[in-house]
């Protein structure tokens, strides 16, 4: 009995593996038909049989991962693919997260913590040695070709449009497992579809992936070309373009360029984080003059005298240096312009705060107990003046994890001072009740 139920195991999975062998075998069978047909004189000057090559290189593409798609979840495909076998189950760290990885004979197929299919791997394609996609790309661009008619335009565009999707797929599968070079390449053929003349688009998001999957993939040269191709259309990220641009050109060693694209985009987005960060380094970096981007938030705040955001951008600025007194005082202008701008009290109370924590770490150095108790005493001045700018911080804002920093902070200091009196007794019951109900 024992060995019959084996025998049918074994029958079964030979059954389902021979499924999956047999949905490749039949692409490949299709497009060994098509060369043949290309390669007849007769047939090969005809766009049909360049476009029935172009599909058979689609479907040998397909064939591994037909009928599954990225965002199905584990149910859905394990419904999808019931002819299959799936050899192991496990889970499997890749660029940073852990995901439940299915292993069937030719594919593995990757689902994130949400159980959707995030990516795959395909093991054993339909053919080797050439990519079925790239084939399949130039064999729709050969029917275009020799379509003098037009007669297999709509076919072909709807083909090169389902192309453009796969490579973009592919290289949303392999950035999503780390491999930023292999991401780059597919979503760049991507480019070269939506560019063809039929479609005949600027993909900028695409352009964009292109750039950062190439950076990230160390390929600077590329990822500049990209970035460069961004700045020309304006798809600028709200400034995270310049500052990625920025830092390649660093890596390859051109500082002179990498400030001349970030002074660039800071004039167009003066307010943007990661270029004032990349700018401040910059300067800090190659020993130049910070004047010189004080000069540059001046003349923007001339242009722009009522936007806060650009005095905030100051105090950011001082503070990066620990210029604690004149970022203070750029906080405050920023909200004596727009009183409701979160930022602004938000910054000058954790600039005072920061300051008590630096005020702090010199007194536990100080041996001298007259100079200690001075720190001490500047320490309470710089945390009470912390209290004021960080309670009008916390009735600005409605967003949660901001609410709870600030009652954080807050709860810090009125513990601190909470036998003083009995108001900051109480607001420090207060914020503690807060953080323990949320």
């Amino acid at each position: 009995m024992r060995k019959v139920l084996i025998s049918l195991l074994l029958l079964l999975f030979v059954v389902q593996t021979n499924a999956q062998v047999k949905a490749s075998a039949d692409a490949a069978k299709a497009l060994d038909k098509a060369k043949l047909e290309v390669q007849n004189p007769k047939k090969a000057s005809n766009p049909v049989s360049w476009v029935k090559l172009g599909t058979a290189y689609a479907d040998c593409y397909d064939a591994p991962i037909k009928g599954i798609w990225q965002g199905a979840s584990q149910m859905e495909a394990k419904m999808l693919l019931k002819d299959q076998q799936i050899l192991s189950s496990a889970q499997e760290e890749k660029n940073g997260r852990v995901f439940s990885v299915d292993q069937y004979a030719d594919k593995a197929l990757y689902y994130d913590e949400n159980g959707a299919l995030a990516a795959w791997i395909v093991k054993e394609p339909a053919i080797k040695d050439v990519n079925p996609l790239v084939e399949s790309f130039n064999a729709f661009k050969k029917a275009n070709e020799l379509d003098a008619k037009g007669s297999q335009k709509k076919v072909v565009t709807e083909q090169l449009k389902a192309l453009q999707n796969r490579f973009v797929n592919e290289a949303m599968s392999y950035y999503t497992l780390g491999e930023n070079k292999l991401a780059a390449d597919n979503f760049e053929l991507s480019l070269g579809v939506s560019s063809h003349p039929l479609i005949d688009q600027v993909d900028s998001m695409i352009m964009y992936y292109t750039a950062v999957t190439a950076a990230m993939a160390n390929d600077n040269a590329r990822a500049i070309k990209y970035l460069e191709e961004c700045t020309k259309i304006s798809y600028d990220q709200d400034g995270d373009v310049y500052s990625t641009l920025a830092e390649c050109y660093k890596k390859s060693g051109d500082t002179v360029k990498a400030k001349e694209v970030l002074n660039t985009g800071f004039v167009k987005y003066p307010t943007s984080q990661s270029i004032l960060v990349a700018l401040i380094n910059l300067y800090m970096e190659t020993n130049d003059d910070t004047n010189k981007l004080l000069e540059l938030l001046k003349s923007a705040q001339s242009n722009e005298p009522n936007n806060p955001s650009l005095y905030y951008a100051e105090g950011n600025v001082y503070l990066k240096f620990n210029d604690y007194a004149k970022a203070i005082e750029a906080y405050k202008k920023s909200g004596e312009i727009d009183p409701k701008y979160f930022w602004a009290p938000f910054s000058e109370g954790k600039t005072y705060y920061d300051q008590a924590v630096a005020i702090q770490e010199k007194a536990n150095m100080e041996s001298d107990d007259d100079k200690y108790m001075e720190l001490l005493k500047q320490l309470d001045e710089s945390l009470e003046s912390s209290l004021a700018p960080l309670e009008r911080a916390f009735g600005l804002t409605e967003d949660s994890e901001l609410k709870a920093y600030v009652a954080e902070l807050l709860k810090n200091v009125y513990f601190r001072f909470r036998d003083k009196n009995d108001e900051y007794k109480a607001n420090y019951e207060k914020y503690n009740t807060f953080l323990q109900n949320k």
